[in-house]
Order: structure tokens, then sequence, then C-alpha cells
């Protein structure tokens, strides 16, 4: 069955962390070796000389281009993905200034080109794409591109309001105004305030496209403010329930029923922090390094989602899968991303119809961008 991956950051693992998303899992993963503390494994690599504090470890590696293909993860939404934040040893995509920010954020869309003058991807722009890419993958063959949707975790690549019709035009379709910490736009994850006032600007101008607006990452001040001022479309990408996890990171039942209302998409993340009821992602003390849940417990957020909604027309997949972390904080039972097809079996054993589970693995995204796309 197809599978849409709503949030996926291709364009990091392959220029951040230097991985070929073109070659098998198995030779990725021989590629690197995590016993030496995340350190690259190229030999001419900065971080392997002396005492380099920058160790960031980059995780197992869950996702490439052909285990996509044998997954039937046939059309994702994948980032763009730089934010104006002091970088330090343990931040990924931090840039000092907004002009870093866009040169970074433009980096990641020419290797998404890069990968569709290969053949490796289509990127999806309009509804006529959207339906020759469901078409494609109605019977793949094992070069079929994955279609490719836009968006971007946090708007400090987009350098003004002027300049969203430049990046509409390049293919972005989903923006979420901020990340972690406090960006261009306002606050994010892990900070209490809100949006600034260069966001309306911004919403204007994301007005005048069809863009959707995507509110994970958004601080809970700045979630109801979007949605006091945006009227567009609204999905959160990669999202869980705070009635299960504790943290702002999490949606509440009042923020669940407002996407809800919306008619919206809540994506559910395959990460253990995300589902570990012993976490708090507000006191990063609780933070574990080690998965401990399998794939069930994301079904104990599936069903939150769909009871307080009545039906199941509201919950996706958003895996974040390799997004700062790897195998070793995926689900216990997930080796790579071609594990999603178990994953629909598992609804299916929870009581979820064909038409359920076919709702959650592609149709409601699929609906979110047919509705709001003229």
């Amino acid at each position: 069955m197809l599978i849409i991956d709503g949030h996926l950051d291709m364009a990091f693992n392959a220029l951040f962390h230097r991985r070929d998303l073109t070659r098998s899992i198995q030779e990725l993963r021989e590629r690197e070796d995590p016993v030496r503390s995340g350190l690259s494994s190229h030999p001419d690599s900065l971080e392997r000389r002396g005492d380099s504090p920058y160790t960031l470890y980059k995780g197992v590696t869950t996702v490439s281009l052909p285990e996509m293909r044998r997954a039937e993860v046939g059309i994702m939404l994948t980032t763009i993905m730089a934010r104006v934040q002091a970088p330090s040893p343990t931040t990924h995509n931090a840039c000092r200034t907004r002009h870093t920010a866009e040169a970074r954020g433009r980096a990641h869309l020419a290797y998404y080109q890069a990968l569709e003058r290969r053949g490796e991807v289509t990127f999806i722009k309009s509804k006529d794409d959207l339906e020759r890419s469901v078409t494609a993958w109605e019977n793949p063959q094992p070069d079929t591109p994955v279609g490719l949707i836009l968006s971007m975790e946090s708007a400090d690549p987009i350098d003004s309001p002027a300049a969203v019709a430049e990046w509409w035009e390049a293919g972005l379709r989903s923006v979420s105004l901020t990340h972690f910490g406090v960006n261009t736009y306002g606050h994010g994850t892990g900070t209490l305030g809100g949006l600034y006032p260069t966001a309306y600007p911004l919403l204007d101008a994301m007005r005048e496209t069809e863009m959707i607006i995507d509110l994970t990452h958004a601080s809970d001040q700045a979630f109801w403010q979007i949605l006091d001022y945006w009227d567009g479309p609204v999905h959160a990408s990669h999202c869980m329930c705070r009635a299960l996890v504790q943290g702002q990171r999490m949606l509440s039942d009042d923020m669940l029923r407002a996407i809800i209302e919306r008619d919206g998409v809540i994506g559910i993340v395959f990460i253990d922090t995300m589902v570990n009821p012993q976490v708090n992602w507000d006191k990063p003390s609780t933070f574990v390094s080690q998965a401990a849940r399998p794939m069930q417990a994301m079904i104990e957020h599936v069903d939150h989602i769909c009871q307080l909604a009545g039906n199941s027309r509201h919950v996706a997949i958003g895996t974040d899968l390799d997004g700062g972390f790897g195998r070793e904080l995926a689900p216990v039972d997930m080796d790579t991303i071609a594990d999603l097809q178990r994953f629909l079996d598992l609804l299916r054993r929870a009581g979820y119809s064909e038409d359920d589970v076919a709702a959650i693995a592609h149709g409601n995204l699929l609906r979110l961008f047919r509705d709001n796309w003229r």
C-alpha cells in the first residue's frame, strides 16, 4: 500500500551527515562507524583532528531512497531546514545569521533538484503532479521516482515576504514558522512567547499562494496566534498527544481539536521520546538515549486523535526518521523505514478497517493537498 511520509529531513542528512541517500541502507551503515561517537568517516574531516568537540552522533541510519521504494513510501514531505540560533556542539541546523540560513536553505533545495535530475525524485507542485505520482505508485517499478512535496522547518530561510513567491515557484508548499528555540519569526519548541511582528506580513504573503502552514514546533502562544490570524489550511506534520506524553512539544487536546476543526492532519512521529510516558519535553533531564517502546505505542496516539475526531480522517504518518537521531531512538521493533508496512498491519490488528488504514497511510494527506490546491 502507498505510504506518504509527512516529514523527512533528506537534505539535512545528505549534506550535514554526508550521506548518499541513493545507496542502500546496508551500504550507508557500513560507511558509518557508531563506535567512533559519531565522527565523520571521511578521512579529511576536521572532526577527526585532535580533541575537536564537534562529535555530534548522527545515529544509525534508517532512511534511504532504495529503502523507501522497498517500503512503498512513494511520496514524502521533506524539508528545507535551517534556523537562526547560536550554533553549539549539540545543534544540527543552527545558523548565526538569516543570510546563512537562507544560503543553507537554498543548498537543500539544490540537493533536491539534483536528485530530480538523476530521476530519483519528482517534484510535486500541483494537483496534476500529485495525481501522476499516485498513479505511478499503483504499479511501481524498481526505479519509480519518489514524489517530493517540499516543506520548510522554520521559515528562517525565507528572507522576506517578497521572497515567498520565489520559494513557491521553486516548489515550497508547507512551512512551519518556527523550530526549536527562538527564531526569526517567533518562539518555537522549548520557549515561552509568541510570534514576532515580522511573522504577520510573511503569513500575508503566504496566503497569496496556496501554502499550508505546519503548526509543528510552534510554542503554545505562537500556535494560537497563528490560528487566530491565519484562515488558510493547516497541518501538524510530526506531532503527538500531550495527554499521553508531557511537554510543550506535544499537542494538547484543545490544539488537536482546533486542527481537526480546520480539517487538518496530524502526523504520527516514530521516535521513542515522543511516545515514552516517562519523558517530559519540558524537562530535558527526562530524555532517554535508547528506545524502549515498540511501534504499538504509536497506535495509542492514533487512537487518541481518532477518538477526539470521531473518525480516522485526521491522522497521517510523519516519521521524522533520521531527524537528528537514528535507529537507537526509533521504535524497538523498527529497523528501517521499510517497517512502516508492518505498522499498517498493526493498525489492522488494532481493529482499523482497510479504509481507515488507507486514510492514515496516504489518503488524509492526499485530501489535504487536493482540497487546498486549485
